[in-house]
């Protein structure tokens, strides 16, 4: 698995790098097109650190002072929001430009031959500089707006002793450098003035980097976040991903919050509440979840079942296996523009809400951001579930 996971970034960072030349390339052009005093040498180095701030940041977030530190992170990460708009568009300039290209050769028109002029160049260059400027602003005031997405639901009550449960459920919130203790007392204020139940923290609660959430003192603030029936959580990849999981389990249960891996919970005699661990944890520490088949052995089959999965996968598997609801979130909908068109293929929900047979599924899009901290097309959510439990049929 982890030769796997190594032969993928690897490619990836060998695709990000020929992304990073395209677009260096086409800004050398720019900057020759306003004739700007720059050698080649000097672009190529401010371009790469610019480029590479978000790795850099990763590399020496241990090392570095923390100023040089969190300006190479925020750089990096509008500069990967901003690449993917920079890279669309002049890929359909390019496009275009050779089917005029194209088209000359089979059609005898002067318009189809003049050349693109400096002028022409530059009304460009600035134009697709300021939309996506425009984008980056845009999608950071999306990102910071997050709203209550409401879904109603009829589960059968079997024994339960509740006719009605108000929950909410919040999903990749990515605590740390970018979304600092600021954004979690807006989201702990949010959520208690919808007066819940109980709450369900969907995985990716911690970005990756523990220190950020530690030196702000985090835990404080995640204490504040109380239900009469408790607040519970499971990991997601990026509490692996950071290799933290372990010291941040300590973190969570000192604020109370009961972190399940693998584990099973009565709540107040009146559902099951199951949390899955992720299914990226074998990649990280080698260990593999319990089958579903496995983790519901003995589980008591007269009260409703609520489970907890961060990757919204094996729908057959949990209906069949009779599970009531299941919660999911990390997809974040793509989170930026045009990345739904990808999740939609990759994930059979992506976002929202399905039935299959009797099982209800539910992907939310998430609270916080990965990477870019921009949202175009996907705003943050928290998940009110107002669910009936009504008489078996």
């Amino acid at each position: 698995m982890r030769t796997g996971f190594a032969l993928f970034f690897s490619l990836f960072f060998l695709l990000y790098t020929g992304i990073q030349f395209y677009i260096g390339f086409h800004g050398w052009k720019l900057l020759k097109a306003f004739q700007v005093p720059i050698s080649p040498i000097l672009y190529g180095i401010l371009f790469a650190l610019l480029a590479y701030s978000y790795f850099l940041s990763r590399l020496g977030n241990h090392t570095l002072p923390d100023p040089i530190y969190r300006t190479l992170h925020l750089v990096g990460a509008y500069w990967m929001g901003a690449m993917m708009y920079l890279f669309l568009f002049l890929l359909i300039f390019d496009v275009l430009f050779l089917i005029r290209k194209l088209l000359s050769i089979f059609i005898a028109s002067p318009f189809l031959r003049i050349p693109l002029s400096t002028v022409g160049v530059r009304i460009l260059g600035v134009g697709t500089v300021g939309i996506v400027l425009t984008l980056l602003v845009f999608g950071t005031l999306e990102a910071r707006s997050p709203r209550v997405t409401r879904y109603t639901l009829e589960i059968p009550k079997r024994n339960s002793t509740r006719d009605f449960l108000r929950a909410v459920f919040i999903s990749d919130i990515h605590l740390g450098t970018l979304i600092a203790n600021s954004c979690l007392e807006h989201l702990v204020d949010q959520v208690l003035s919808l007066s819940p139940d109980i709450v369900l923290l969907g995985g990716d609660v911690l970005d990756e980097d523990l220190g950020p959430f530690v030196k702000q003192n985090m835990t404080k603030t995640l204490a504040r976040l109380e239900a009469p029936m408790g607040v519970y959580a499971i990991p997601g990849n990026h509490e692996y991903i950071g290799r933290h999981l372990t010291e941040f389990s300590e973190y969570l249960k000192e604020a109370e919050v009961q972190i399940l891996i693998d584990e099973t919970v009565e709540v107040a005699d009146s559902f099951i509440l199951i949390g899955r661990n992720d299914r990226s944890a074998g990649m990280f520490n080698g260990t593999k979840r319990k089958d579903l088949s496995a983790l519901l052995e003995g589980v008591n089959r007269e009260l409703p079942w609520i489970l907890l999965d961060h990757q919204p996968y094996q729908y057959k598997e949990v209906e069949e296996a009779g599970i009531d609801l299941m919660l999911s979130g990390h997809t974040h909908r793509g989170q930026i523009w045009p990345n739904q068109y990808i999740t939609r293929k990759v994930y059979e929900l992506d976002y929202g809400y399905k039935k299959k047979g009797k099982s209800h599924f539910i992907v939310s899009s998430g609270y916080g951001t990965w990477g870019p901290p921009l949202r175009i097309g996907s705003p943050p959510e928290i998940v009110l579930l107002e669910i009936r439990f009504i008489p078996n049929l």
